[in-house]
């Protein structure tokens, strides 16, 4: 039962990896853009001091130990992401945090005394970000998927919708990893750029364990592509042996049905013998 729970997990992944990563990629690129677009925007009025006030406001996390970084970094994106499942609100929150992540790069330019463009750099600069934003992105894609199967629910029943919810259970682990793994990479970028005066150039070397999981993200990827047809064959060869077997249930009660309306039925019309009794 374990083998068969994790053989239905890896693919349900697959799926999730080689077939919606489409979607996913057009949400990666949205993320991009807006921060680009948005952190180069003017601020609105008193809009820099609430930012100023929420950046400041990450010293509580970065006082801690190693540990207490990492649950606390872990904790806070992985709760926006959570949100970002919810259909369509989701959505919402998902354009908010992409805002108020621009504007928090802004207020740390402004803060720092440097341009925005340099702030953008420091953030696309390191691992870390290339990990939390995937990550939001297959959360709203998935978002979207659940306003799609919520659709199909009512237009074609509900088991479609009960189908997403195995993806959605998939889904959240998935992204608890990859946030779990971001946390990770930003702590040690924050604890190894503030060891020394060469602390930054040294952060950089993160890179290296971040190549490693890119490649075997994309070598999976790439699996998960060629297996996409075989897995979705077998999903509809096990539906298609549920109909026919319930059409089989269905087929053997009739006939059973037929025999007793037949032979009990109050207005099933008596034998010659029967009247021929009643009548004597």
């Amino acid at each position: 039962m374990r083998l068969k729970g994790l053989t239905s997990f890896l693919e349900t992944l697959k799926l999730i990896v080689g077939r919606r990563w489409p979607l996913v990629a057009i949400l990666f690129a949205l993320e991009l853009v807006a921060i680009v677009v948005v952190s180069t925007a003017p601020f609105f009025p008193s809009e820099l001091t609430t930012y100023e006030n929420q950046y400041n406001n990450t010293a509580a996390v970065l006082n801690q130990s190693a540990v207490g970084q990492i649950g606390g970094i872990f904790g806070n994106n992985f709760r926006v992401a959570i949100v970002e499942l919810i259909p369509a609100f989701g959505l919402a929150i998902f354009g908010l945090s992409l805002y108020e992540t621009a504007r928090i790069v802004e207020a740390i330019a402004v803060i720092k005394g440097v341009s925005v463009g340099l702030a953008l750099g420091n953030l696309f600069f390191l691992p870390s970000t290339w990990l939390e934003l995937p990550a939001y992105a297959i959360a709203a894609a998935e978002g979207i998927y659940l306003i799609y199967a919520v659709y199909l629910g009512f237009k074609l029943g509900w088991a479609r919708f009960v189908r997403e919810i195995r993806f959605l259970i998939v889904t959240l682990v998935l992204i608890a990893g990859v946030l779990i793994v971001a946390a990770v990479f930003e702590v040690s970028e924050i604890q190894i750029a503030g060891s020394s005066a060469d602390g930054p150039f040294y952060a950089l070397l993160t890179w290296i364990p971040f190549a490693f999981i890119f490649a075997g993200a994309i070598l999976f990827w790439r699996r998960a592509r060629k297996a996409v047809p075989e897995i979705e064959a077998k999903e509809a060869a096990e539906i298609a042996q549920e109909v026919t077997a319930l059409q089989e249930i269905g087929e053997q009660g009739h006939p059973q049905n037929s025999e007793k309306d037949a032979a009990g039925s109050p207005t099933s019309s008596p034998s010659k013998g029967e009247e021929g009794g009643a009548t004597a």
